[in-house]
């Protein structure tokens, strides 16, 4: 089966048969920044939100809440109501509580430290969220980023949803995926998905492919949704964070009796960056076991390139990458091609001479 694909501001072109777009694990353009595989809580590179909360939600966010265990990141809610202590230990993460205030539930937040901020790039979560089967009423865990410390912009959220669960009485099969700029509706875009053979209460792993011009999300390795990019452009920090609805939709918020014990469970995160060698200009390629993986200005391709029997290359430049007459794909390879900005490079074009 013989298959070429290009990608250019999230445009499929000149698709022969369908490629999957590739991640991490098969394109050697990425490269690791870092990694946080949970065996132990590292408080250099996370911040537990405590005695926090938001929007006049009904949960009170507490740094016990947050806990390593069994080599995962684990987020427990629980019913057991508390009140807002006077003064607030340490809120960082989200708002203060309201002194005095009760809350109906115990919850946990957690997110990157400033120092490990990322603009760009892809990130991805192992994780497993909570499910009440056969209620009316859910819960409201999410996986995201937003905007870290220093912006230009302080009005701007620079907010990606990677995924975000809206219980609701509806099955484990559907989550949500949005961007918001500003918090206002003309800057937030939300998409719903729904799978067959799937249900979020499993482990599956949530990305997100990020750049200048595009995102594009990722489940368990395949491309489910990609948008052009909201003008989401600056540093953000990674959060999960496990929370109940709104007082405005008490209906769907869990009982405050009996009590209760649920858990978001978060095994990795991985963050990666495209090589970037933007500077090169590539005419042929000789050797694919020796070829320099890397995001170059511009690649060129003829019938003087063959692409390795049983392989699956990916191929990004920031300027156009070019096919010329002759050029093949044959049987039993996969190429996937991608005209991609690097560290702020402009796409432009891609195209196919015939």
């Amino acid at each position: 089966m013989n298959r070429i694909v290009m990608f250019s501001f999230l445009h499929f072109m000149c698709c022969f048969l369908h490629a999957q777009t590739p991640t991490y694990q098969n394109d050697t353009n990425w490269q690791l920044k870092w990694e946080d595989n949970f065996d132990t809580f590292n408080a250099n590179r996370w911040i537990k939100a405590d005695s926090s909360g938001n929007d006049g939600r009904p949960q009170l966010y507490l740094a016990n809440q947050v806990y390593i265990e069994n080599g995962n990141l684990v987020l427990e809610l629980n019913n057991t109501a508390i009140t807002c202590p006077n003064p607030v230990p340490f809120p960082v993460v989200c708002e203060k509580c309201i002194v005095g205030k009760q809350y109906k539930y115990r919850s946990g937040y957690v997110q990157t430290q400033p120092s490990y901020n990322t603009r760009f790039g892809y990130i991805e979560a192992r994780i497993k969220f909570p499910y009440s089967e056969g209620e009316e009423w859910g819960f409201w865990p999410a996986f995201w980023v937003w905007r870290g410390d220093g912006v230009s912009n302080p009005t701007n959220a620079a907010e990606i949803d990677i995924c975000e669960i809206f219980a609701r009485n509806r099955p484990p099969n559907r989550f949500t995926t949005a961007t918001i700029r500003k918090y206002n509706p003309s800057d937030f875009i939300g998409v719903s998905h729904e799978f067959s053979n799937f249900s979020y209460a499993d482990w599956h792993t949530y990305a997100i492919e990020w750049d200048k011009d595009r995102i594009i999300w990722y489940l368990d390795g395949k491309a489910i949704y990609s948008q052009n990019n909201h003008k989401v452009v600056d540093p953000v920090r990674i959060k999960f964070n496990f929370a109940v609805l709104k007082e405005n939709e008490k209906k769907y918020q869990p009982p405050t009796s009996p009590p209760f014990q649920e858990y978001m469970y978060v095994d990795y995160v991985k963050v990666y960056q495209l090589k970037c060698d933007k500077n090169s200009v590539v005419n042929e390629i000789s050797n694919f076991n020796t070829y320099n993986y890397a995001v170059k200005k511009s690649i060129s391709l003829s019938n003087a390139t063959t692409i390795p029997a049983n392989s699956n290359i990916t191929l990004r430049a920031t300027d156009f990458i070019e096919l010329k007459a002759g050029f093949t794909v044959d049987t039993g390879r996969e190429l996937y091609l991608d005209v991609t900005p690097c560290e702020g490079a402009i796409a432009t074009q891609l195209k196919r001479e015939e």
